[in-house]
Parts: C-alpha cells; structure tokens; sequence
C-alpha cells in the first residue's frame, strides 16, 4: 500500500473514531439531561394543585392536579398509534367539564383490536360528579405532525391532543394540558414521565466509546503491520 493510500485511511479512521466519539458524549449530555428532568419531575409531583393554580401557572407539567367536574357523555376520543410493551393500541381520552371549561383526562392505554376499522368497545363515563386526580402532561402531539390538521372530526380516532383540534371536536374550547391519570381511575398504570431513561443513554454512550476503541485498535494494528513490512 502506498503512503499516500495509507494516510488517506489513517484520515479516515480519524474521523470514524472523532464521530463515534462525539456521539457517545452526546448521549452522556442526553443521559444527565433525563436524570435532570426525572428530578424536577419527582419535584413537581409531590406538589398538588387545583385547577384554577394550575391555570395561573406558565408551565405547570409534572405538578399534580385535583379537578372534579362530569364526563361529557358521546365525548370519547381514541389516540391512535400508541405502543404499550410491543403491543398497538389507543389511549382514551374523555371531556371533563370543569367550572374553567372543558379538561382533557387521558384514562389510559386500551388495546386494538384486529379489525382497525372497529374502536374498542369501553365502558360508558359516569353521569355523576366525579373528583380525579393525576398528573399534568403536555397534549400529545405526533413526531410528524404536519397533518395533525386534517383530524377526521367525524371519526372518534384522532392523532394528536392539541387544544385546538380537540375543541373542535368537542365543540367547546379546551384546557392547554392533559390530565394523566395513573391512579384508581386509569385503565392502567405503567406510565412513566422519561420515556427513555437516563441509563439507556448511558448504555448507549458506552456503546459509541467502545466502537471507537476498537476501530483505534483496529487501525494502529493495521497501521503498524504496514510499517514493519
């Protein structure tokens, strides 16, 4: 191999290696960036709020919330495409009408079942005054919301949470936040507010930093059988 041939791939492995590096630094800025919002997360969960404080506040995710109103009966909305432990299925969401208007309670993930054409069958909401309480969340919005617009109003499966769309479905306007139910009421509780944690980062971190190690190894290796012959 010509020394030209050789220093062109010593660039390279240089680049490979400053690359890999820079990723698995990434995730370890990723990794401190979820322990950070875990933190603030427990933080704000153990204080409760009322609707109205909940309203006064600028950013009020992750604070408990404690509402009472009625279900609006024939208001059930289905978030579609949703991933529960591998499985596809939607997340029922129901008007609740406060004395401050229309709150978005997300009751929980239902499973699908095989004729898409078909929404699972759920009971009805109780007609009664009911008091709940969970977690304040931001309305769920599709990675590619682009078409989040064109929400079929007709159809009581939707793809995305947004205030607006909602309103326009329900008629009324609607809270700027989801309620999440995790407790008593919640058709399940497996929720968690980090989706990916920030061992999974570090997990990957580690990953990077290896690959780079050996692709070092791998090119001083090659690089010193060149230099002997």
């Amino acid at each position: 191999m010509s020394i030209g041939k050789m220093r062109g791939l010593l660039v390279l492995t240089g680049v490979m290696i400053a690359l890999m590096t820079v990723m698995g630094v990434w995730q370890l800025s990723r990794a401190e960036e979820k322990r950070q919002l875990q933190l603030e997360w427990d933080s704000r969960s153990q204080i409760e709020l009322e609707l109205a404080e909940a309203l006064a506040v600028n950013a009020p995710f992750g604070h408990r919330l404690r509402v009472s109103g009625v279900y609006l009966a024939g208001g059930d909305l289905f978030l579609d495409n949703q991933i529960e432990q591998g499985r596809v299925g939607y997340r029922l969401v129901r008007p609740l009408q406060t004395a401050a208007g229309l709150l978005a309670v997300d009751l929980g993930w239902v499973e699908a079942g095989a004729d898409r054409r078909r929404l699972p069958v759920v009971s009805p909401p109780d007609e009664d005054s009911i008091e709940l309480s969970g977690f304040i969340v931001r309305p769920y919005l599709p990675p590619l919301s682009l078409s989040s617009h064109r929400q079929d109003l007709v159809s009581a499966r939707v793809q995305s949470l947004q205030p607006e769309l909602l309103a326009r479905q329900w008629g009324e306007p609607v809270q700027p936040f989801v309620l999440k139910l995790v407790e008593g009421d919640a058709l399940e509780s497996g929720w968690q507010p980090v989706v990916m944690g920030p061992e999974r980062h570090t997990g990957y971190a580690i990953q990077w930093f290896v690959m780079a190690l050996a692709v070092l190894i791998t090119g001083l290796m090659f690089y010193r059988r060149w230099h002997e012959a």
